[in-house]
């Protein structure tokens, strides 16, 4: 079988660097003991072969930590100290807990077992003496294969499996689980966004806004459509090799396949059209960063989309004819030489790095209700874009009216008080009244939700 090669793997490690590493994993849980006399938990990966670092196995190692500590907070186990290591040998992070180990044990095999990938996961624990337990001594079931899911102590002694065949299982497991957080966060993103009630000549739970056309089940069957696209986009990034400005090019086809999916599932109802093209670009970019870093930094992804796409989207506005101009963005570019979603894009996205971003970080940090932080972001959008979806249903003064509008809602409170939530649906009823959607500063809450959610688990 031919050898498998692990995606932007780490450098080869050979046996007298895996002993070295074992040693060096021996002394420090000795001094560890020593010191807190405490029980140790010591938590890696099972990586198979000489290569023991990639950016995919690295997103398995955070997810690990991510549920270790949740579990911890959740059964009340204080961490008295913690140390993660990355060396080429592995990932490794080691924990002194203040809990008995026999609970330890259990609630960590507990996560060992919960799925594909926690099959990955080795989580030694040592009582405070420095003997480690084992699943047989506290009745627990014994590990199953990551191959045939038959228990992996008789696979790894009779070396039922080759190394090659069990990496591409690794690497299949962790893979699924990228791509499945990326659609969990691409449908939290588009949902939670038309969910957010209520909000200004929107489509959201309790009226369809300033549109008679749409209603939320339409939203709702849209991103059914797009979806699948969107995560094709996600791994056309997580596999590119060639330049940012080519993967854009790359990206076209699939968002004019994404465009005739949705309106197939809407009617011939365009909901979706602009944030195909953005939601694409920041998904297929953020995963592209992944790749080549090992984490998401929303602010270095939105740089590198301004950079690759500016030269090609130059081009499309250089062909733009002034007399006979085709789309809205088209018209409004002519008409005010306003660039639209398009210009956002070109310039890294500002209105999101700069304003969205931020305000949604804090919220988060802060514990707001859901539903009101993303209100209040929409709110926060609204008071400094310059939305072309009002641009093309009104004009330069109604833009204006309504900047105004929610910068007072804001000064209330926004979405965080009773007085400043009223006047959101009453800002609502007037939008309806005028016929104002502002579509582009929904585009951006859905960017920012995204990226925000992306951040908690890879950043």
């Amino acid at each position: 079988m031919k050898e498998f090669v692990i995606l932007h793997g780490g450098p080869a490690v050979e046996v007298p660097d895996m002993l070295a590493a074992r040693d060096g994993r021996a002394r420090a849980q000795q001094v560890l003991l020593a010191r807190y006399q405490k029980p140790l938990l010591f938590f890696t990966l099972n990586i198979p072969g000489p290569v023991k670092t990639s950016p995919l196995i690295h997103l398995g190692f955070r997810e690990g930590i991510r549920r270790l500590e949740a579990a911890f907070q959740e059964a009340g186990i204080p961490v008295l100290y913690e140390k993660v290591i990355e060396a080429k040998t592995g990932y490794e992070k080691y924990y002194v807990l203040d809990g008995e180990p026999a609970a330890i044990k259990t609630l960590a095999c507990q996560i060992e077992n919960q799925d594909r990938l926690g099959r990955l996961f080795d989580m030694d624990v040592l009582d405070r003496d420095g003997r480690k337990l084992e699943r047989q001594e506290l009745g627990l079931p014994g590990r199953l294969c990551l191959v045939c899911s038959q228990p992996a102590q008789a696979c790894a002694r009779s070396r039922k499996h080759s190394v090659s065949t069990l990496q591409r299982n690794i690497h299949r497991i962790l893979e699924n689980f990228l791509l499945d957080t990326v659609e969990q966060n691409l449908r939290a993103g588009l949902q939670g966004e038309v969910d957010a009630t209520p909000k200004p000549g929107l489509v959201d739970k309790d009226n369809p806004g300033a549109h008679k056309d749409m209603d939320w089940h339409t939203f709702a069957a849209s991103t059914d459509a797009i979806v699948p696209f969107l995560q094709e986009m996600a791994e056309k990034g997580w596999l590119w090799e060639g330049s940012g400005a080519d993967l854009f090019l790359s990206l076209r086809p699939m968002g004019a396949a994404a465009e005739k999916a949705m309106f197939r599932a809407t009617g011939n109802v365009n909901t979706h059209k602009g944030i195909i093209f953005s939601l694409g670009l920041v998904t297929s970019f953020t995963l592209w960063q992944l790749a080549q870093t090992g984490k998401v930094s929303s602010e270095a992804v939105l740089k590198a989309i301004g950079e690759n796409v500016t030269p090609v989207l130059e081009q499309d506005f250089a062909k733009i004819d002034p007399y006979h101009p085709h789309t809205h963005g088209e018209v409004l570019y002519v008409k005010y030489g306003l660039k639209g979603i398009r210009g956002e894009a070109m310039e890294g996205f500002p209105s999101l790095a700069k304003v969205a971003m931020p305000a949604l970080r804090q919220f988060v940090q802060e514990g707001r209700p859901q539903n009101e932080a993303y209100i209040q972001t929409l709110l926060l959008l609204l008071s400094q874009v310059e939305d072309t979806n009002i641009l093309s249903r009104s004009d330069s003064a109604t833009l204006k009216e309504a900047q105004q509008q929610a910068k007072h809602i804001l000064d209330r409170g926004g979405a965080f008080t009773p007085e400043g939530l009223q006047a959101v649906w009453d800002l609502n009823e007037d939008f309806i009244k005028k016929n104002i959607s502002p579509g582009g500063c929904a585009d951006l809450l859905i960017l920012a939700i995204f990226l925000v959610r992306m951040e908690a688990v890879f950043g």
